[in-house]
């Protein structure tokens, strides 16, 4: 390593570090969480045009998203181990910050990738695993708390064993129906089925993008197998409510992500003829040859 680029990596992280001790400020002085919100999507997309312009490599971005998620996953445990707090309350603008920090950056450079037509900036496809192995261990660590440390929980009562309990959305559907028939809030639901989509989301996405080599079939074994596994272990262990909607519902979110990576690399080969994930330089070698 030169001194130049010990000298960016020291600059990534001081300017990391200043971004996330005033996403602290703001989160602890500005009750309105949005500001808090508006100010990481902010500074997170000027950093990365920075760090990718001044270096013309997106390693450093790499650098910079993962010391944010990891300062924010830090000041996220400590905002939750010391509830209640009347000072320092936790809700969750700080999940949304700890994807923020990662998901700006991500997107950043992958339309800076497909725009780019020189190659004027080196590693994208280095920097594109970098990310997703880095993205894919805080998911599995997420799985494991969401699922069966702080289990989801629906806003009605589990369903007996009967039909509620194999019927995907038949117990959803009715407290659906008793809600409005009494003018309850859907919030409640609406929350709770976000919650786990969002979980099938990344799943499906990066489902796809490792195991795009296999055969269809085994494919869809394992979009079929994975939630399957996660509802099953709940339910012999009762670490958590293995329930059918809850595996429909990730499915569903696991439909979204593959639909995602469908439209990304779609862009990627109408505008740069290439896969997304399939090294630019590769790319030319193999149009030259």
């Amino acid at each position: 390593m030169n001194k130049q680029s010990v000298n960016i990596s020291s600059l990534v992280i001081l300017l990391s570090l200043l971004c996330f001790i005033m996403e602290v400020c703001i989160y602890y002085f500005v009750p309105q969480r949005f500001v808090v919100i508006l100010f990481a999507v902010v500074c997170s997309l000027c950093l990365s045009h920075f760090f990718l312009e001044s270096s013309l490599n997106y390693d450093y971005n790499f650098i910079h998203a993962s010391f944010m998620v990891i300062t924010s996953i830090a000041f996220c445990v400590i905002v939750y181990v010391i509830q209640p707090n009347p000072w320092l309350k936790y809700d969750y603008s700080i999940i949304a910050l700890i994807l923020l920090n990662w998901v700006i950056p991500f997107v950043y450079c992958c339309l800076r990738d497909l725009l780019d037509r020189g190659p004027r900036f080196d590693d994208f496809n280095l920097f594109f695993h970098r990310m997703s192995k880095f993205f894919i261990v805080i998911y599995a660590l997420s799985i494991l708390k969401q699922y069966f440390i702080t289990p989801f929980i629906p806003p009605y009562d589990a369903p007996e064993f009967g039909a509620k309990l194999f019927v995907p959305f038949m117990a959803t559907a009715e407290y659906i129906e008793e809600a409005i028939r009494t003018n309850q809030s859907l919030l409640p639901i609406i929350m709770y089925i976000a919650e786990i989509a969002c979980f099938g989301v990344p799943f499906g996405y990066f489902a796809r993008v490792y195991l795009k080599q296999l055969p269809f079939l085994l494919q869809l074994i394992v979009y079929l197998i994975f939630p399957l596994i996660l509802e099953v272990i709940q339910n012999f262990t009762g670490l958590g409510r293995g329930a059918i909607d809850d595996y429909v519902i990730f499915l569903l979110g696991a439909v979204v992500g593959i639909v995602v990576y469908q439209i990304m690399n779609s862009l990627f080969l109408s505008f740069a003829t290439r896969d997304f994930t399939t090294d630019r330089n590769h790319q030319q070698k193999k149009l030259q040859f």
